[in-house]
């Protein structure tokens, strides 16, 4: 792409990798370009692998906020850091509040079990009436302490790296967590009105606790990053999720979901939602958000494969960002370059090791600049941007 410039090894004097600005600020101006924007995941989808020492510590038993004690992750998350830093992605690795705990969730007033490195939240919810009367419980002490563990990144990175928002489910989600999901699915057909007046209720408390953490986090770089999907820009953002919405419909979908995932979408400067393939009958919607900036897709172990998710791809590459995390192969990869633009387009490529990923990175690059030499973007270039 002319005018962008290889930064992918610039470092400050501390070796503290920086963005590839040109390249981050292309992608969110969706301007053309030679190649995606590319990050690097050195590790699997298993979040509870991320954070062995800590979780090895962690009491096993129904968790109080103050068991979530932050010096027992310390050796995780440098490793973390040491294991992203060399691996010459275009975007830094980012520290974020540990992922494996359902931080809204507990805010919400679900009761929070640890076993065997597993975190889950437990329904509480047993009917609407209580909760139209009494209005739903809130648990400040577990908000208290995400923001307590961003202001604990912030100082554990001391400049290295920065540091961005947890990523929060979103209303669907804990929905599902509060009443269980089957009987969330009936919730749909039986109580739509309480179910519609509590996905509200969800949707400020997740704006309210976005808000609390974005508070304590400091610019890296003149500029701010996405969590778990690695993201840099010059204003503030952050993803939010409804995997829930999988056991939706677009109906049901348009009635209740659509609009408090449009809340979160206006909710920071930038916006993405996390999808995996069973929800991407939401796209249709979800293009049409103006205040939605990117959506992210899985490539999962199960579900659809890349050859068959090009067209969903195509369709939100013409109105939005697309940012597409996996272990992807020089297939799909080849796939990509020649059925995609590259304008909009990240991939996050994952790997075992720091090696394998900054091999898969310059696998990437090496692919794209294989690309048939005077490839016309025309039509593309045609389209509107947001």
């Amino acid at each position: 792409m002319p005018g962008i410039r290889k930064e992918d090894e610039m470092t400050t004097p501390f070796q503290v990798p920086h963005p590839d600005f040109a390249r981050c600020d292309a992608f969110w101006a969706r301007q053309e370009s030679d190649r995606p924007l590319l990050a690097g995941w050195v590790g699997s989808y298993e979040a509870s692998q991320l954070y062995p020492v800590g979780l090895s510590r962690l009491p096993a038993k129904a968790l109080e906020p103050a068991d979530i004690d932050f010096e027992l992750f310390r050796e995780d998350y440098e490793r973390l850091f040491a294991d992203h830093k060399g691996t010459g992605a275009d975007v830094p690795w980012a520290a974020f509040p540990l992922m494996v705990v359902p931080w809204l969730e507990a805010i919400c007033g679900c009761p929070i079990q640890h076993r065997d490195g597993n975190i889950w939240a437990e329904p509480w919810l047993e009917d609407y009436d209580r909760l139209e009367e009494k209005g739903l419980r809130l648990d400040h002490a577990w908000l208290d302490r995400l923001v307590a563990f961003t202001r604990w990144l912030v100082d554990l990175s001391a400049g290295r790296f920065p540091v961005a928002l947890s990523l929060l489910r979103g209303p669907t989600d804990v929905l599902a967590a509060l009443r269980g999901a089957q009987q969330m699915v009936l919730d749909f057909y039986d109580r739509p009105g309480p179910v519609a007046r509590l996905l509200d209720r969800l949707a400020t408390v997740w704006v309210q606790a976005v808000q609390a953490q974005l508070a304590q986090i400091r610019p890296f770089a003149g500029g701010y990053s996405f969590s778990v999907q690695t993201l840099w820009a010059r204003r503030p953002g952050g993803w939010f999720q409804d995997d829930a919405i999988a056991y939706s419909s677009p109906r049901f979908y348009r009635r209740l979901s659509r609009d408090p995932e449009a809340r979160l979408s206006q909710a920071l400067p930038l916006t993405g939602i996390h999808l995996h393939s069973p929800a991407l009958f939401t796209v249709d919607d979800l293009v049409e958000m103006p205040d939605l900036d990117v959506i992210e897709v899985n490539l999962d172990v199960v579900g659809l494969r890349i050859p068959e998710m090009i067209p969903r791809f195509q369709q939100i590459l013409a109105r939005k960002r697309l940012f597409v995390w996996g272990a992807l192969t020089a297939a799909d990869l080849k796939l990509m370059r020649d059925q995609l633009p590259a304008r909009g387009l990240a991939l996050q490529l994952m790997g075992d090791t720091p090696e394998q990923v900054r091999t898969l990175l310059d696998q990437a690059r090496a692919i794209w600049r294989s690309a048939i030499p005077g490839r016309d973007w025309q039509e593309w270039n045609q389209r509107p941007t947001e």
